[in-house]
């Protein structure tokens, strides 16, 4: 995630994990309880599925072949996610060093205030030198990433609206989608396109059928293995550009789709209209049974009510070229997450979350979690392990605010 600041520091040390990059696997019987893959924090998700190609062995991690060991701290979304919860969720250990130097080994029955924390608790509790992950038998199965031409971007939006309600898509746990739309203020052009993805060897299954519908511009989907879908990505969000990430939340709804749409390219058409972006939406979808799964593998601090109802993550990105574009840009961010809250909350569709993996600089995802109930049992795990603060005053990052030890 594209958040200044947050990656590197101007005022401590900086510790690279960068040669924590061991891999192997455990098999049953163990004390664990389970089959799992250990891996140093070193990895990107593309290196651990080629790993686990030739074992017939599966992680639930993450979507994108370039993004890194950190997203199962934020949660983490994995295609797998309406069968197995959060990323996060399937971790079953984790080697951790504490700001006083002890080095843990955290699970369910040695520290289980500490592994709650963890699944969700970003970088606030010490330094992760290793990761134990379930693991999952394979097989091939359907996915890959399409795009679509600018004059199938209302098709798209009828998809995935079809997608996220009742008796959708969205409702068969081995159905899943990365979607995004794109908007260009200054040509007036949009696009969209999405990872397609189910867990089985199904060509074409029912449940994607309204995205396989629509005409191809480029890319495509058949059965192959997890690895070769999660390939597709690798040329998602280039460094070339200046990127911003902020999010917000929305209830699944016949309207939920057109409300996102309309609000970013039309502050866009009246903010952005000289400016050399592209902005635009990936919105994904949260299923009841992604939440029930989570709660079901023994919850987490984010700690999401299955009963509340599927909603959606709206993330709002623009990327740009130019550093004196800057304001503008986070002008029409702040404008359009105003909006579209602002939207959400008259039609009763507002979701009170934010995803930490999505979240923007000046945003607080930390204190949505459990709708506010989990911070104050966070801040007594990171009294309880970090009774100096050093990972509060020291660590840039999504913090759970300096009052957690009276600074």
């Amino acid at each position: 995630m594209p958040v200044k600041g947050h990656a590197s520091t101007q005022f401590g040390v900086m510790i690279a994990t960068s040669n924590f990059n061991s891999k192997s696997i455990t098999r049953m019987p163990n004390p664990l309880g389970y089959d799992y893959l250990s891996a140093g924090p070193a990895f990107r998700w593309q290196e651990i599925y080629e790993f686990l190609n030739p074992t017939g062995f599966l992680v639930a991690g993450g979507r994108v072949s370039s993004v890194g060991s950190s997203l199962l701290l934020g949660g983490g979304l994995s295609y797998l996610s309406s069968i197995f919860g959060w990323a996060a969720n399937n971790i079953v250990q984790l080697e951790l060093v504490t700001a006083q130097g002890e080095i843990l080994t955290v699970n369910q029955n040695s520290h289980p205030d500490l592994f709650w924390a963890l699944k969700g608790g970003s970088s606030n509790y010490g330094i992760v030198t290793r990761y134990d992950l379930k693991l999952y038998p394979s097989t091939a199965m359907y996915g890959g990433t399409v795009v679509w031409p600018a004059n199938a971007t209302r098709q798209y939006l009828q998809a995935q609206t079809d997608f996220i309600l009742p008796g959708g898509g969205s409702y068969d746990d081995n159905a899943a989608i990365m979607p995004n739309f794109n908007y260009n203020p200054v040509t007036k052009t949009s696009g969209s396109g999405t990872v397609l993805f189910y867990n089985a060897p199904v060509d074409k299954p029912r449940a994607l059928e309204n995205f396989t519908a629509i005409p191809l511009e480029s890319g495509g989907a058949k059965v192959q293995n997890y690895s070769e879908i999660t390939a597709t990505t690798t040329g998602y969000s280039p460094r070339t550009l200046r990127w911003s990430f902020y999010n917000t939340a929305i209830k699944s709804s016949e309207d939920t789709m057109g409300l996102i749409y309309n609000t970013t390219t039309n502050l866009a058409d009246e903010m952005l209209s000289g400016v050399n972006c592209s902005t635009g939406s990936a919105t994904q979808p949260i299923t009841v049974n992604h939440l029930r799964a989570a709660r079901a593998a023994g919850g987490d601090a984010i700690d999401l009510d299955p009963d509340r109802g599927p909603f959606v993550i709206a993330l709002i990105y623009v990327n740009w070229s130019d550093a004196k574009d800057d304001a503008i840009v986070k002008s029409y961010t702040d404008r359009v997450l105003a909006s579209i809250e602002q939207q959400a909350r008259a039609k009763d569709l507002y979701y009170p979350w934010l995803f930490l993996n999505d979240a923007g600089v000046t945003q607080d995802p930390i204190s949505t979690y459990g709708y506010g109930a989990s911070l104050p049992r966070m801040r007594a795990v990171s009294r309880k392990y970090d009774p100096r603060g050093i990972f509060q005053r020291s660590v840039p990052g999504f913090k759970l605010g300096y009052e957690a030890h009276g600074y």
